[in-house]
């Protein structure tokens, strides 16, 4: 695809129509709903149109410098501030909780400064400061919030700071041996259901703890994942939808843990439909934590328990397409990146297969 160009770089796509006018739509805002709204621009002259739009675009520059102008004595901290309570109607508890956070704990040196006065210098030395003391994820973390808290208030303001590099995370994956110990040690305890859920279906800590009764069809034999109890700025959990719109999706349910959640519906009795049908968050790390404890397993995550149900579904050849539907992810560009060295070994194994074969054939 041939690069626009310069001049015309940061301009939306600019689209024929079937009448042979020119179209382009240009984002506006994002409600307090979390829906992205656009202006649309239709001309039948292609450089008028995109005159137009370098226009709208300056304007909306100016109108944005305008509304920061007598607010520029901010310090860092005021103007993070204000930058997170724009955002809190729009992102998750849990992104609102890690800004607070990084306000509160990174970047000290500069925080008081006001935002006018601080220069690439300045940041530089302080995101060497924090790379001292931090990992790189944390520091690039508390950079990210600090570059969009200055756009917000200084629009074009840009900073070439040198990050540290980024570390690359292994991904633990419980063995089969390690997960029949578990699974065989977890029964009748409040562990076992979060344990089968985890390791059988890959849902995460704070998809399983927000099930209630209403998500599970017995008859069907499935169950609906649409929410997760996750930490607010607060410290407290609370109810919001996935991670990802991708999260939002229906699982059918292995005998073992149908099996399990009829025998803990029939207990239940008359509970309603709203009942939560598992422990919390916290409680499902404390008990897993303990269940590690007494049976010698090594310690990791419980998150590591959906690592071992994706790479069980690449030993078994299926598709990524579904691998990435079944547990939530958006792409399959996910799968790649997490498990690329169970992808290699697979394809090491698919090689010797084929060694093997054309050996036979051609002897």
């Amino acid at each position: 695809m041939p690069k626009k160009p310069k001049h015309q770089a940061d301009l939306p796509t600019i689209k024929q129509l079937p009448s042979g006018s020119w179209h382009a739509k240009v984002y506006t805002h994002t409600d307090d709903k979390g829906k992205r709204h656009y202006k649309s621009f239709t001309n039948l002259d292609k450089k008028k149109l995109v005159l137009e739009l370098a226009q709208f675009k300056a304007d909306k520059k100016e109108a944005r410098i305008e509304a920061a102008s007598g607010r520029l004595d901010l310090t860092l901290r005021e103007a993070m501030t204000e930058y997170i309570d724009s955002k809190s109607a729009v992102s998750s508890p849990t992104t609102i909780k890690g800004y607070r956070d990084i306000r509160d704990n990174h970047l000290q040196d500069i925080i008081g400064i006001r935002i006018t006065d601080i220069t690439q210098q300045l940041i530089q030395v302080s995101i060497n400061r924090e790379a001292a003391r931090y990992s790189p994820k944390t520091v690039r973390n508390a950079y990210a919030l600090f570059t969009a808290t200055m756009s917000f208030f200084l629009p074009g303001i840009a900073f070439h700071t040198t990050l540290p590099q980024k570390e690359k995370n292994e991904v633990v994956i419980p063995t089969e041996e390690e997960i029949a110990v578990l699974v065989e040690a977890a029964k009748e305890k409040p562990i076992y259901l979060p344990l089968l859920l985890g390791s059988c279906c890959g849902l995460r800590r704070s998809e399983i703890a927000a099930l209630t009764w209403e998500d599970l069809d017995l008859k069907e034999g499935t169950i609906r994942i649409h929410r997760a109890l996750v930490v607010d700025d607060t410290g407290h959990f609370v109810e919001k939808g996935t991670k990802t719109s991708a999260g939002t999706r229906t699982v059918r349910l292995f005998p073992l843990v149908l099996d399990e959640l009829k025998r803990l519906k029939e207990e239940t009795g008359t509970a309603s439909p709203d009942t939560r049908i598992t422990i919390s968050p916290n409680q499902i790390t404390r008990h897993f934590s303990r269940l590690l404890d007494s049976t010698g397993v090594r310690h990791y995550r419980f998150h590591d328990l959906r690592h071992y149900c994706v790479s069980v579904m690449l030993s078994l050849n299926i598709p990524k397409f579904y691998i990435a539907n079944y547990v939530g992810h958006e792409s399959e560009h996910m799968i790649d990146t997490v498990y690329g060295h169970i992808m290699a070994s697979r394809k090491t194994a698919v090689e010797d297969l084929m060694q093997d074969y054309y050996s036979k054939i051609f002897r």
